[in-house]
């Protein structure tokens, strides 16, 4: 077999690893929409296993793309996939993580029905963006940034209006008890907001890939805009 065969190889064994940590993430946020809109509280603890998988493909990932730099002296894109790729994978897991500790969120408090509502439009956005990623992932030279930034928009405006109404509801609160699940609830819209940056971090991630650059991807989305 010829090097370049062997090179493409590794390449495209990347490219699946990280394809496949990518799926068992849609996977575990679409069980977590069903645990929450679904009241599944029994399925929050098969969620937190699953969890365990996409760390293990982390670490499975960062083992393999470091030895493929060090075995086949990888250079231009191929060196910013694996290396692009082990930043992407550590994005993947954080994501991957907020799902989780919702699951834990719902295990614990069993929250009523008004609290589970407020929090299922903004899950759906992050789950439209993830989305938007693996679409971006399955081809490099695909350019998302308008749609990207235009649901990382609606994540902040969903996330505002969410933070508003839980802010409203803390004020109301008439037990301690109450006060604890309202304010464990800010804090998992708060982590399903920052869901939303770390995708817009795989963005740039992408582009850099793609370009050989790091650019924030709010000047990106300006600048189609002037030329739009």
């Amino acid at each position: 077999m010829s090097i370049n065969k062997i090179l493409d190889n590794d390449i495209l064994q990347l490219r699946n690893m990280l394809e496949d940590m990518i799926k068992e993430t849609k996977i575990q946020f679409a069980e977590t929409f069903e645990v929450i809109t679904k009241n599944n509280v029994e399925g929050a603890a098969l969620i937190v296993e699953h969890d365990k998988i996409i760390n293990d493909k982390l670490n499975e990932f960062t083992s393999t793309a470091l030895w493929k730099i060090a075995k086949q002296q990888l250079v231009a894109r191929d060196l910013r996939l694996a290396v692009g790729g082990i930043l992407l994978a550590r994005e993947i897991e954080i994501i991957a993580d907020y799902s989780k500790k919702l699951c834990i969120f719902f295990s614990k408090f069993k929250p009523t029905k008004k609290y589970t509502t407020s929090i299922v439009n903004l899950f759906q956005l992050v789950i439209d963006m993830l989305d938007s990623f693996s679409e971006l992932f399955s081809n490099f030279d695909n350019n998302l940034v308008v749609k990207v930034m235009e649901l990382e928009a609606q994540i902040n405006k969903e996330f505002e209006e969410l933070y508003s109404y839980l802010v409203k509801a803390l004020k109301k609160a008439e037990n301690n008890e109450e006060l604890l699940e309202i304010s464990e609830a800010m804090k998992q819209a708060k982590n399903l907001e920052r869901a939303g940056d770390h995708l817009l971090t795989v963005q740039e991630i992408v582009s850099f890939i793609r370009t050989g650059r790091f650019e924030e991807t709010s000047e990106i989305y300006d600048n189609l805009k002037t030329l739009m």
